[in-house]
C-alpha cells in the first residue's frame, strides 16, 4: 500500500522528529486509520536510524568545546585590529589636517622654512633705535609738540620752582 499524497511529507518530517507539535495530533489521528501511511512512516523511520551519525570521538568533542573560545579569540584579534586602524587613520587624517592649516592659512610661523632672511647681529639695534625715533616722533605729532631736542637744556626755569615748591602730601598742588 501507499502512503496518502498529501500526507508524505509529514509522515518523513514527522519520523525525523522535526514536525511541529500542532501538525503531530492530526497526523497520529491518521495514522490510526491509514495503513499505507503506517507502512510509509515506518519505512522512513528504518530509513533514517541507518543514517544516524556515530558518536564524536573524544578529539571531535574537544574540538567542538573549544569552538567558543576559539571564536572568541578570533573576535578579539578582529576587535584589537579595527581599533588599532581606526587610530591609525585618525592619526593620519589629524597629520594631514594640521599640514592643511599650515598650508592654506596664511601668517602662521612655518618651522621648516624660515619667512626672512637671518639679519646681520647689529641690525636689531640699529632698527630699535628707528623704532624708538619713529615711535616719539609720532607721539610728538599726537600730542600737538614741538620735537624735543636731544641733550638740551630746559629753557623754562620757573617751571623747576613750581616742581620744587610741591606739597609732599599732595604732589600735583593745585593743578587739578
Amino acid at each position: 500500500m501507499a502512503a496518502c499524497p498529501d500526507q508524505e511529507a509529514r509522515l518523513d518530517s514527522h519520523a525525523a522528529g522535526a514536525l511541529d507539535a500542532s501538525e503531530t495530533a492530526p497526523l497520529l489521528r491518521h495514522l490510526e486509520s491509514c495503513a499505507g501511511c503506517r507502512e510509509a512512516f515506518a519505512a522512513s523511520v528504518e530509513i533514517l536510524s541507518l543514517m544516524t551519525l556515530p558518536a564524536p570521538t573524544t578529539a571531535e568533542k574537544l574540538a567542538q568545546e573549544a569552538v567558543p573560545e576559539r571564536a572568541l579569540d578570533t573576535w578579539k584579534r578582529e576587535r584589537t585590529s579595527q581599533a588599532l586602524r581606526r587610530r591609525t587613520v585618525g592619526s593620519l587624517v589629524a597629520a594631514a589636517a594640521a599640514v592643511a592649516v599650515m598650508v592654506l592659512v596664511p601668517g602662521l610661523p612655518r618651522p621648516l622654512a624660515p619667512s626672512t632672511p637671518p639679519e646681520p647681529k647689529d641690525a636689531p639695534v640699529v632698527e630699535e633705535l628707528a623704532v624708538e625715533a619713529r615711535t616719539l616722533a609720532d607721539f610728538e605729532a599726537w600730542a600737538g609738540l614741538e620735537p624735543l631736542e636731544s641733550g638740551g637744556e630746559l629753557e623754562d626755569e620757573e617751571a623747576l620752582d613750581d616742581v620744587a615748591g610741591w606739597d609732599e602730601e599732595d604732589p600735583l598742588g593745585e593743578m587739578l
